[in-house]
């Protein structure tokens, strides 16, 4: 499944001669760039992701919905770990290719979320409770913890839970994509 969702990506990204002309015309016409609204986007996304299942041929529900500055497109079905993949790394693909997808349809940058099955809300809450849990084991020690590479929206995550245990504190260290969270006991 991740190598179809990969050339389906490689589909929609330009070769060198054409992704030269592309950026010009983008910067030419992000001064002419409407804004489209979430609305837009979640519809467009909905669409893409719909057509993307299709083609692999998996039955699932796709429902989208709007926050004040995202767009969230929720993917719900059977046997739909293929479409999460290991640590969530199909997933993060699939989230990229419908927003590099959209984008281009509105010629817009966008903000969207795409969750399957829950899996993001279920791995922000285990990875907050692991954050708070490894800054008290840091806060106690007053040593130095670090966590395995994790994407920036993981970091975040870590970053933000860590910021409520009084005594801790965390920086980002290394280079994509193996950046990596390291919590500090105080």
């Amino acid at each position: 499944m991740s190598e179809e969702i990969e050339d389906l990506k490689d589909e929609l990204e330009p070769d060198d001669a054409e992704a030269t002309t592309e950026s010009e015309e983008e910067a030419e016409s992000e001064e002419e760039e409407e804004p489209v609204s979430l609305e837009e986007v979640a519809t467009a996304g909905e669409e893409f992701v719909r057509g993307l299942l299709e083609a692999a041929d998996l039955s699932a529900e796709v429902t989208s919905h709007v926050d004040a500055e995202t767009a969230h497109i929720e993917v719900t079905g059977e046997d739909l770990g293929v479409m999460i993949g290991r640590r969530g790394q199909t997933l993060d693909s699939l989230q990229e290719l419908t927003r590099t997808a959209v984008q281009r349809k509105l010629r817009s940058r966008i903000r969207l979320l795409v969750d399957v099955e829950g899996y993001r809300a279920r791995r922000r809450s285990s990875l907050a409770d692991y954050a708070r849990s490894i800054a008290e084991r840091a806060k106690e020690r007053g040593t130095e913890i670090e966590l395995e590479p994790m994407s920036a929206y993981e970091r975040k995550i870590v970053h933000d839970a860590v910021s409520e245990i009084d005594g801790a504190s965390s920086f980002s260290e290394g280079e994509e994509p193996n950046r990596k969270v390291v919590v500090r006991g105080e």
